[in-house]
């Protein structure tokens, strides 16, 4: 006994095209994920208009990706392209914070929920570079906004349960507590270090106010 020479065929041509539709989902996933690595630093370099075009295009090759995966839906689902979509909320958080001071709701980006935790998570970690930059070039306001939008991401994903079925959430809120904890020591140490400069000039000023008088 045998199978008909028809249905080998079949099953041959539908064995190409799942590794075919495989191949360019892993690639189109790099292409994100690399793309929107770009874009977050072009975001940091205050670039913004970069940054635009290169969300557009991570959202181009997103779109590619969930075409391809018509047929084949586990794809959506795999590994990297959880990371891509991942990466591509990471951006998109840290632009929508920095425009608007907002974080992204999970409908506006067209995520699945394991893709945006992760990513808002990833988020905190360049929150608190853009928080130092800040703290160097002696805006502290934005810094404390910065400091804000991360307890904040904290904070809400904090109240969620059966996260443990997301693997490496627990240890990216692990690491994204410390570093909240760290960049919040950064910010009081330089509003305290404002606070004495401007209590010592002021004091400054009355000194050589009585002197001249």
């Amino acid at each position: 006994m045998a199978l008909s020479k028809k249905e080998l065929a079949a099953i041959q041509k539908q064995l190409t095209h799942y590794d075919d539709v495989r191949e360019q989902v892993l690639s189109l996933s790099r292409t994100a994920t690399r793309l929107a690595g770009a874009t977050i630093l072009d975001i940091h370099r205050g670039n913004l208009d970069l940054a635009a075009a290169g969300i557009s295009k991570v959202e181009e090759t997103l779109s590619k990706i969930e075409k391809l995966s018509s047929d084949f839906p586990e794809f959506k689902t795999s590994q990297s392209v959880v990371v891509a979509h991942q990466e591509y909320v990471e951006a998109m958080t840290l632009r929508t914070v920095t425009d608007s001071d907002r974080i992204p709701s999970i409908s506006e980006l067209k995520s699945d929920y394991r893709s945006y935790m992760l990513g808002l998570l990833d988020a905190v970690g360049e929150f608190r570079r853009m928080a130092l930059n800040c703290l160097r070039k002696g805006d502290v306001k934005k810094a404390e906004k910065m400091l804000d939008a991360m307890q904040g991401i904290y904070d809400d994903l904090q109240t969620l349960e059966h996260t443990s079925i997301i693997p490496t959430f627990r240890v990216k809120m692990d690491a994204a507590r410390r570093i909240i904890e760290t960049t919040r020591g950064d910010v009081v140490t330089e509003v305290r270090q404002y606070s004495l400069e401007q209590a010592i000039d002021r004091l400054d000023k009355r000194l050589s106010s009585r002197a001249k008088n």
